[in-house]
């Protein structure tokens, strides 16, 4: 009889491990079901995040062009302002013609400045591949070797960083 009782009891113990199975399989499954639908909503939240933050980005960069407009709105108007004194005068002299000019330059300048705007001042000077393109090579026997004879186009940095490398001459001896 007690070896009744074993062959009984047995398979009561394989089913119960059978359940126990089947249930933490199920614990499982969910806890993979959460993880997996957390992990969505994380992703969709991130990518939202991020046209956000990219549309902010492209609203800030409107936002701070229209400083550098408004700035420069005076200039046009003393442009205008000079075409209508040219329009009405019968004869202008080259001196004035060039006095309008450097005022106006003076006044664009001056507002890019604002905005960290400066121009690159090389010529001279030694030779700078961060901040010089050399476009050509002179020979001076009065200068130094690699000094900038000569700036063919300006350069100019924004806010410390190099806008546009000055175009200059370099001495070759």
């Amino acid at each position: 009889m007690d070896k009744d009782k074993k062959e009984k009891k047995e398979p009561v113990k394989v089913k119960k491990k059978h359940d126990e199975t089947k249930e933490i399989e199920k614990k499982e499954l969910k806890e993979k079901a959460e993880l997996k639908e957390s992990l969505q909503r994380l992703q969709a939240e991130f990518e939202n995040s991020r046209k956000r933050m990219e549309k902010e980005a492209q609203d800030f960069a409107k936002i701070a062009n229209a400083g550098l407009v408004k700035e420069l709105l005076p200039l046009i108007d003393s442009i205008e302002a000079a075409e209508k004194h040219l329009n009405e005068q019968e004869k202008v002299s080259k001196e004035d013609a060039i006095k309008g000019m450097e005022t106006l330059k003076q006044q664009l300048e001056a507002g890019l400045k604002l905005y960290g705007l400066e121009r690159i001042d090389c010529v001279g000077k030694k030779f700078d591949p961060m901040r010089d393109d050399c476009v050509m090579q002179g020979k001076n026997e009065e200068e130094k070797d690699e000094i900038v004879l000569e700036e063919l186009q300006k350069g100019y940095l924004l806010n410390g960083k190099v806008l546009r490398h000055a175009k200059v001459k370099v001495n070759k001896i």
